[in-house]
């Protein structure tokens, strides 16, 4: 499921994929500056002395905590060049790092043995992390307080992450918001099926795997992104697969294992989580309307909006912080020879 912010905006998204290309392992650095002097306890100040008369203040000069968001999209679709990390960097002194990965057929194409493993996506994601992990510092960051993130596929990215051995060190912390590696859409268990789908459709149905293969990588990468392979329902077609290297055993398998618990896990439901199911077939007689699925309206004690609310307690000004992007940091892709 797409998220409402995005099905609501399909008209900016489109301006995002007009010129796409496999060439894509790139970064979005925000980085949070101040503007103006700061007010708030110097670091290193014992932040223990708060009597409660004044708002503890996170920023300092020290290294700071990195955000990185995967984004989403059914593994066919998508691009972290949409989502503005500024305003969650300034707000949060945090530095938010957004990426963009392979997707559909050209990063999730499996045969399911060693002519095409499967699971490119996945291994960008993990060679951006070592980019991270190794340079981040250059950034003013902290490459002890790496936090990955996501929503829908992008959650199932950073669940499955957890599982890897590949991304050991890589990061610290995960936040896991509506999907995980265990959602029916996380894993495709039938890759085989639908590479040779693909592969009828653009006249390379050939027994063997390894000349499939090869047949297939003549083709353009236009023609192979162009055909229309459906996948059962709640499920992908092209996904990340159980390959014994990047996922070495089935999620439910690695988790009864504790392979995730390197990791400070957050996960939970986002705001208007399931509304585009069933916000044309609720009926207001069955207790049940779209805005209960809207939380985006603030509520306070009174159970109305704020605006009709009066607010009580303490208020405080404090510095304004910006964030500074540092756009489209590219990085090398070396020591993944062989990406089909």
């Amino acid at each position: 499921m797409m998220p409402i912010w995005f099905t609501f905006n399909l008209d900016i998204v489109a301006t995002y994929i007009q010129d796409q290309n496999e060439d894509c392992l790139y970064l979005n650095i925000y980085v949070p500056t101040e503007d103006g002097e700061s007010h708030g306890k110097k670091q290193g100040e014992d932040l223990s002395d708060n009597d409660g008369d004044e708002d503890e203040d996170i920023r300092d000069t020290g290294a700071k905590p990195v955000m990185v968001y995967i984004h989403g999209g059914s593994y066919m679709e998508g691009t972290g060049n949409m989502i503005d990390g500024s305003v969650l960097a300034s707000y949060g002194n945090v530095i938010v790092i957004t990426l963009n990965y392979r997707v559909g057929v050209l990063g999730f194409l499996s045969t399911g043995d060693q002519a095409a493993k499967g699971n490119y996506g996945l291994l960008d994601q993990i060679q951006a992390l070592r980019w991270i992990s190794e340079n981040i510092g250059y950034f003013g960051g902290d490459s002890n307080r790496i936090t990955v993130f996501g929503s829908g596929i992008g959650a199932s990215c950073v669940s499955l992450l957890t599982l890897s051995h590949h991304s050991e060190g890589l990061f610290h912390r995960a936040i896991i918001q509506s999907g995980s590696a265990l959602s029916s859409w996380a894993v495709n268990y039938q890759p085989v099926k639908y590479t040779r789908l693909l592969a009828e459709k653009v006249g390379c149905n050939v027994l063997d795997t390894l000349d499939m293969v090869d047949c297939l990588r003549r083709k353009s990468a236009r023609e192979l992104v162009e055909q229309d392979i459906q996948p059962a329902r709640y499920h992908v077609a092209f996904g990340p697969v159980i390959d014994g290297d990047v996922i070495p055993d089935d999620p439910e398998i690695l988790m009864e294992q504790g392979e995730f618990l390197n990791y400070d896990i957050m996960l939970g439901v986002n705001q208007g989580e399931g509304l585009r199911f069933v916000e044309s077939v609720v009926d207001s007689e069955d207790g049940v309307s779209g805005n209960d699925f809207d939380f985006s309206r603030a509520k306070t004690h009174c159970g109305r909006p704020s605006s009709l609310c009066t607010l009580t307690g303490r208020t405080a000004t404090t510095p304004k912080l910006v964030a500074r992007p540092w756009w489209r940091s590219s990085l090398t892709t070396s020591g993944w020879s062989q990406l089909w």
